[in-house]
């Protein structure tokens, strides 16, 4: 069987990518295998160290238990990420996203990609973007183009409510900005069955949403309808 290249890894990215920590936090393992059973193939886990961002979550061992099989989502919402980047990589994350405000970006996507190399599979370097933070911020980080630009509608280092529609808006900017290099687009923050519509402006390759899913009356009706919506506007014709 041949190796898996990083396109085919990036056609495995499509849909809703289940944000795991919304799930209760006692049945992580059962909500992740409950998300297989929906069809799921992204697992979004949001690593937060209480300096970048001031909430706490987990750490890689989170990672290497729960998602086997499926597209693992790591999002980096740390200090100096290149410092925790091998250890994310050895876990089994698939795409491991950094933030352009945080202190070594640049060096955390090398380590990405040299983490890629070393482990011989993979890895998709991701580049994440506060709402707040100008695009042009992105540029001296687009060579070498990152494999997915994460556009986030909500700041988590403050208490303002998402914007899905101004996310959607610059989802689309950045799609322009780097398109030599057709990175995947996605949205991260705030979306919900009544704020989908504004994200599929965008036609985004993945959208995060965790507590629309794990939080909802019927979680498994709350995920189809989010895959629904954004398999209808799939960029390219590639089905989500």
């Amino acid at each position: 069987m041949p190796a898996p290249s990083v396109q085919s890894l990036k056609e495995r990215c499509r849909g809703i990518s289940a944000g795991i920590f919304a799930a209760p936090c006692g049945a992580l393992a059962d909500s992740t295998r409950r998300l297989a059973d929906w069809g799921g193939q992204l697992i979004h886990f949001d690593v937060m160290d209480g300096v970048f961002v001031p909430q706490i979550t987990a750490g890689p061992d989170f990672v290497k238990a729960l998602g086997d099989g499926m597209v693992r989502d790591v999002h980096l919402m740390v200090e100096c990420p290149d410092r925790h980047v091998a250890a994310f990589a050895e876990a089994g994350a698939d795409i491991i996203s950094v933030h352009v405000e945080a202190p070594g970006a640049a060096r955390a996507l090398a380590a990405i990609r040299a983490a890629s190399a070393e482990l011989g599979r993979p890895i998709l370097a991701g580049l994440a973007i506060m709402p707040d933070t100008p695009l042009a911020d992105l540029v001296p980080l687009l060579n070498p183009a990152p494999d997915l630009m994460l556009v986030l509608a909500l700041d988590p280092r403050r208490k303002a409510p998402p914007c899905v529609g101004e996310a959607a808006a610059r989802a689309r900017a950045i799609r322009e900005m780097a398109a030599p290099a057709r990175p995947l687009v996605a949205i991260d923050g705030g979306i919900t069955e009544q704020s989908i519509a504004e994200a599929m402006c965008a036609s985004p390759d993945f959208a995060v949403s965790g507590s629309a899913i794990f939080r909802a009356a019927a979680p498994e009706a709350a995920f189809r309808r989010l895959a629904g919506a954004l398999r209808r506007t799939a960029p390219d014709g590639v089905p989500a």
